[in-house]
């Protein structure tokens, strides 16, 4: 699975939380914040090209990066935190409103359907892109 469409099944995953969510709780607001959390995530894959300087200076400046990124993501948490809750607010918003409307309508699966559609095209691209 590839890590676009992970991230994109781990925000489907925190609409799929916002459903059951009670934004009047704090105890509630405080988890449902730890669990966006887990949408930030610090890969190990990134990289970065240094040149010039002695080895010692590439050496040291490897060894500080990935604690500089964590610090800036760290850092841009909270406004994306924010961000991501907004958008959680609304959606559950639209769902409520769509329940009233179909009350026989199970949006936790209308999402656990979008995931599972989504891995399944991505299987199907992958597929695709073997044939070549």
């Amino acid at each position: 699975m590839s890590d676009e469409t992970e991230m994109i099944q781990r925000g489907i995953g925190v609409l799929t939380a916002a459903l059951s969510w009670e934004p009047e709780d704090p105890a509630a607001t405080e988890m449902f914040k730890e669990s966006l959390k887990t949408l930030a995530r610090v890969d190990d894959a990134v990289s970065v090209t240094f040149s010039g300087g002695s080895p010692e200076q590439a050496a040291a400046l490897r060894e500080v990066l990935p604690q500089v990124i964590r610090q800036i993501i760290e850092a841009l948490a909270p406004d994306y935190t924010r961000l991501v809750l907004g958008m959680a607010i609304g959606f559950k918003s639209v769902a409520e409103a769509y329940r009233q409307d179909a009350p026989d309508a199970d949006v936790a699966a209308i999402l656990q359907a979008a995931s599972l559609n989504l891995a399944e095209a991505e299987e199907d691209d992958e597929d695709d892109d073997g044939d070549d």
